[in-house]
């Protein structure tokens, strides 16, 4: 099969298995999952943000993202509190262990990054973003009952 007949899908899932990969041989060593992983440093770059909040940036279901901070909070890594000012809004707060951790692995997320747009220039990057974005539009008008977690398998 030549390179421009193979299905979006397979890149897809090809990247997102290079990216899972990649990240659970850093992060394995201090015991994090991947979403803990991910949570852990969204919560270091959005310090004080709500658990909408981070739920939102990182493309998962609240639920997932409660499940995932109850996780974190039980090893003591972060509170969660509800909000002063609106009592429907939970904040997510990194404890003094979880700056700590949140620190040293900073620089695997930076390198990830990086490592997935090696080579392409700021309107690569951009035009990738955007067909990446429409294609997550396309599968959520495909199947509007499944959610964003359903998505997944190889097309």
């Amino acid at each position: 099969m030549l390179q421009e007949q193979e299905y979006v899908g397979l890149l897809i899932g090809a990247a997102r298995r290079s990216i899972k990969q990649a990240v659970q041989r850093a992060v394995r060593p201090r015991h994090l999952t991947l979403p803990q992983f991910w949570f852990l440093n969204a919560n270091r770059e959005l310090p004080g943000a709500s658990l909408g909040e981070i739920a939102r940036r990182q493309h998962m279901d609240p639920p997932t993202a409660s499940r995932i901070a109850e996780s974190l909070a039980g090893r003591g890594l972060l509170r969660v509190e509800p909000d002063p000012r609106d009592r429907r809004v939970v904040r997510v707060t990194l404890t003094a262990a979880g700056v700590r951790l949140a620190q040293r692995i900073a620089p695997i997320a930076t390198g990830v990054r990086s490592a997935v747009v090696q080579g392409m220039s700021a309107r690569e990057q951009e035009m990738f973003r955007a067909a990446l974005r429409k294609v997550v539009r396309n599968l959520a008008e495909f199947a509007p009952d499944e959610g964003p977690a359903a998505a997944g398998g190889d097309a």
